[in-house]
């Protein structure tokens, strides 16, 4: 519809200015009307559809930049595991996400194995600390890592800004995952730090691993129970690395 209004504007235009002009007896060359009717229509062409080559390179500049800005997001990503090993001590082993297990997408095959000093248990974590799950098999070339949101996870924790209240975390079906065995009367707010325990010899203490979401109370027991929201999205993960025991 644009194309074929566009063809008649140009049409009425030219129309008008060659009787305009030819009032003023400013014509002398018809033939020179039509040719330029006909190259302006050719010219109106061209815009509204452009050649596929200029088409394939605009898709070639779009994916082009896309690439750039994936690198650019991986160069910060290993910029602050430097950071952090440097600042933690911390002997990283840093590794591509390769894929998922075909069966439960909660597990994550890694491109790092035994030949680079990889052991089960030990902690995997993203740039800015934050544990997201745990090696629980290892090859010579590759590894398999189990998130923290998998129902099968177990990991020791401590909440809160002094970090004196333990529980159990746990994984779910779904989002968030779970806290268990928090003592009833311990004070536990929305929005509390979790972070990792001391109980682990392979998972070094205060890393990270998500914030309070809801706390569950339960009449005349002694513990209760709580939700903790992941602080980074685990469908995204591409670059991590495992903190190789010492």
């Amino acid at each position: 519809m644009l194309k074929q209004n566009l063809k008649v504007f140009l049409v009425l235009l030219v129309t008008v200015v060659f009787f305009i002009l030819l009032k003023n007896g400013q014509i002398f060359d018809i033939g020179s009307i039509f040719r330029a009717t006909l190259l302006s229509e050719k010219s109106v062409s061209q815009l509204l559809n452009p050649p596929d080559n200029i088409q394939e390179a605009y898709k070639d500049l779009l994916a082009e930049n896309n690439r750039l800005k994936t690198l650019a997001e991986e160069n910060q990503q290993l910029k602050e595991l430097l950071e952090l090993k440097k600042e933690k001590q911390y002997e990283l082993v840093v590794a591509n996400v390769l894929s998922r297990d075909p069966v439960n997408r909660n597990i994550l095959v890694l491109d790092v194995g035994t030949n680079d000093g990889i052991s089960e248990g030990e902690a995997v974590v993203v740039n800015n600390g934050i544990i997201v799950g745990k090696i629980i098999d290892v090859t010579t070339d590759s590894s398999k890592v189990r998130l923290l949101i998998d129902r099968f996870t177990k990991l020791s924790v401590k909440i809160g800004d002094e970090h004196q209240i333990s529980g159990l975390l746990s994984g779910s079906l779904g989002l968030p995952m779970h806290l268990s065995y928090i003592p009833q009367d311990q004070e536990v707010k929305k929005n509390d730090l979790v972070v990792t325990a001391d109980l682990d010899v392979d998972v070094p203490s205060g890393l990270v691993v998500g914030k309070i979401e809801e706390i569950e109370y339960s009449e005349g027991e002694l513990f209760k129970d709580a939700s903790v929201s992941p602080l980074i999205d685990y469908d995204t993960l591409a670059i991590v690395a495992v903190i190789a025991s010492q």
